[in-house]
């Protein structure tokens, strides 16, 4: 049994050496930060043409009624 959390253990500092580093910090996740941080600036772009889109949509449908 203290074989296998013995090899538990040992996988998980395996992991977080690949993500933090052996120093802590050259590992994976400051590069995984930087790849979310450009995704949340794209999805925050998508979201404002989006309202956009959908406010001058409901105005041309307005004016549409209007002069309907």
């Amino acid at each position: 049994m203290t074989e296998k959390l013995d090899e538990i253990l040992n996988e998980v500092r395996e992991i977080k050496s690949w993500l933090y580093g052996s120093d802590g910090h050259t590992g994976d996740i400051p590069e995984i930060k930087k790849m979310l941080c450009s995704y949340g600036r794209r999805i925050r772009i998508l979201e404002i043409v989006v309202a956009g889109l959908v406010v001058s949509g409901g105005g041309t449908l307005g004016i549409i009624k209007l002069l309907g």
